[in-house]
């Protein structure tokens, strides 16, 4: 079962490729505070921009130096496979990075639609109010792009579904708090991308089948021993990451990534008017490192690491992520006093398994008395 998620997200360009066949309109979003709802309820089909394993040759002359891998690896893409297949771009002003990749795709990979929406760095009142602004503004553009009416009741419905969507990822996650858990945490990210990438019924329904299959899973016994890990950091959309951690003795139960809890945790409001529901929710969601104040943050991986009886913590950085590598000194003061152990390490996107890496996990779960 675990294997049709891995597939389908290895597939995602034949998918886009068949959706774009049948006449859908196709979406790319590059950050998890954009609203796949709003495109879902005008009959579009959203997907995450994610970079590739090719080398970012092209992308390189189009990006400063000091602009991190994930976004150059996105860019890369864009030119080899997302120029062809969207008629769509949507971003977020999170880094500097990803506003950099925003300008060079509006200029050379033009689509009829193009948007970066402003994402206030707190949440309050006035906060939401601007972003229920944003949103409307970003849903009257596609509606005269496209010549589409996005209606309050298609809205309603598309909240409907991807809660349910968010509701069946959370149920997969408290499968790992048990001793035992019946499912791998490389095998998991496998599952969230594909849901990024696959239609929200089919993945759906593709969970509900594999929720089944594990509730009837024996225990193994395997994970015995093991100490129990929560990643956390920088875009991460490489399952191998995870994968090493594991083969190295690691049972890593938890995360703390926008691939990962960041990115279905929080439900949406079904009883408020739905532009307003979605502000809030995606303003307050599971937060990142970009949002103020980091208490929020903290509150959220402390009680990640509770509930999911963490050992200790992989945090890992993308090269020139100014964001997590500001983050992590915060972070470390708050395990400390949780006394959880933790080891940083630096990476470049499509990095698992690097012998540095390797080595670091090795002797940190060593450390943990794995």
């Amino acid at each position: 079962m675990i294997h049709a998620f891995k597939e389908a997200f290895e597939d995602r360009d034949t998918i886009l490729r068949r959706e774009k066949e049948q006449g859908k309109k196709i979406i790319g979003w590059v950050c998890t505070y954009v609203p796949e709802e709003i495109f879902y309820a005008a009959g579009f089909y959203p997907v995450r921009i994610f970079g590739g394993k090719a080398d970012t040759t092209r992308a390189d002359a189009y990006l400063y130096s000091n602009i991190c891998s994930f976004a150059r690896s996105c860019l890369e893409e864009g030119f080899r496979n997302y120029s062809a297949l969207l008629d769509g771009f949507v971003a977020v002003n999170s880094c500097d990075h990803i506003r950099r990749l925003y300008d060079v795709w509006k200029g050379y990979l033009p689509a009829p639609f193009t948007h970066i929406l402003s994402l206030p760095h707190k949440v309050s009142g006035s906060a939401t109010a601007f972003y229920t602004k944003q949103l409307a503004r970003m849903k009257e553009g596609l509606e005269a792009t496209f010549s589409v009416k996005i209606s309050e009741e298609r809205l309603r419905e598309a909240i409907a579904l991807y809660n349910t969507h968010r509701r069946l990822l959370k149920e997969l996650y408290s499968l790992r708090k048990s001793p035992t858990p019946p499912i791998s945490g490389s095998e998991v990210m496998e599952v969230v991308l594909a849901g990024m990438v696959l239609p929200k019924e089919q993945h759906n329904e593709m969970l509900r089948k594999l929720l089944a299959e594990l509730k009837g899973k024996q225990p193994s016994g395997e994970a015995d021993g093991k100490p129990r890990i929560l990643v956390s950091g920088s875009e991460l959309d490489e399952a191998d990451y995870i994968r090493t951690i594991e083969d190295l003795g690691g049972l890593v139960v938890a995360d703390d990534l926008c691939n990962g809890t960041r990115y279905f945790w929080d439900l949406v409001d079904e009883q408020r008017d739905p532009l307003e529901a979605l502000a809030q929710r995606y303003l307050a969601k599971a937060p990142c490192a970009r949002m103020r104040p980091a208490q929020e943050r903290m509150a959220f991986i402390r009680d990640l690491i509770q509930e999911f009886q963490v050992d200790g913590v992989v945090y890992e950085t993308l090269k020139f992520c100014d964001l997590y590598g500001e983050d992590y000194p915060i972070l470390k003061e708050n395990l400390d006093e949780l006394q959880v152990p933790v080891v940083s390490l630096d990476r470049e996107h499509r990095s698992a398994g690097v012998g540095q890496t390797k080595t670091r996990v090795q002797a940190f779960l060593e450390k943990l008395g794995g």
